[in-house]
């Protein structure tokens, strides 16, 4: 049975890739960092199976563990989703040494480890796929959240470098979603503003993207690609992060 990779996938966007991949037949390793009791009621309700995982992907010797606990399972992995992602304030005038590394860590070294560590896995004459989860600011870059933007603009560079470097046996792409769900620091009525703020008028339906994850793992003529999924916010263009330009515009009504 074909085998997917889905990290932070009990949560979220994670959770609507997990659920739409394993309707569409995938077993699915679904991974968690401290969350066990979450993933394993979702892994209940797969109907063709999957095994948790747990790592750390900040950690580069608990990203290898984990691959090498993958390898030693019954069901071959295939792809990988990765979707968990760290997102913290910070800017280019107040970022430490931490915020920059942690961000690199979860958002760039840990996906490319884990495309690597699947490249190893195959046999020379077979094939799999990587999708990386992005952000659609990556096509309009502003300076909010400086270390997270910078991480996702990297992993937007390491999809391209690895769909050279890891082809044939691997395809990797990547989904640049807009705003799809309540963030933390917001509070509904700023969500609804920030939500909207797309050609569309409407907020992203978190089942496109993950429709769109699916068919990037099917689609065998697609290597190198990221595909935006934010009704249009990319050619926006805002000077600030959209969830700042909602609650500047609250502020001033």
């Amino acid at each position: 049975m074909k085998a997917v990779l889905v990290t932070a996938g009990h949560v979220r966007i994670g959770k609507e890739i997990a659920m739409t991949l394993s309707r569409a037949g995938f077993y699915i390793f679904i991974h968690h960092h401290d969350s066990e009791a979450e993933a394993n009621e979702l892994l209940n309700t797969f109907e063709y199976g999957g095994e948790m995982v747990q790592c750390d992907l900040s950690d580069y010797a608990s990203v290898e563990r984990m691959l090498a606990d993958i390898e030693k399972s019954d069901h071959t992995l295939r792809h990988v989703v990765n979707n968990a992602s760290l997102f913290a304030i910070d800017d280019i005038l107040d970022f430490t040494e931490d915020s920059f590394q942690s961000h690199m860590n979860v958002n760039l070294r840990g996906p490319m480890q884990l495309a690597r560590g699947l490249y190893k896995m195959l046999e020379e004459d077979e094939r799999g796929s990587v999708v990386n989860i992005l952000d659609s600011k990556v096509f309009a870059l502003n300076a909010d959240f400086a270390s997270y933007t910078l991480s996702k603009h990297g992993l937007f560079g390491a999809t391209e470098l690895m769909a050279q470097a890891l082809s044939p046996k691997l395809r990797v792409n990547g989904v640049a979603p807009g705003m799809t769900l309540i963030a933390e620091r917001q509070n509904v009525k700023s969500f609804e503003l920030a939500s909207h703020l797309n050609f569309n008028g409407t907020p992203i339906n978190v089942q496109d993207i993950a429709d769109t994850v699916l068919h990037l793992i099917n689609a065998k003529s697609i290597n190198g690609t990221v595909i935006p999924v934010d009704g249009g916010q990319k050619m926006m263009n805002f000077t600030k992060d959209v969830v700042d330009v909602a609650m500047g515009i609250l502020k001033k009504d």
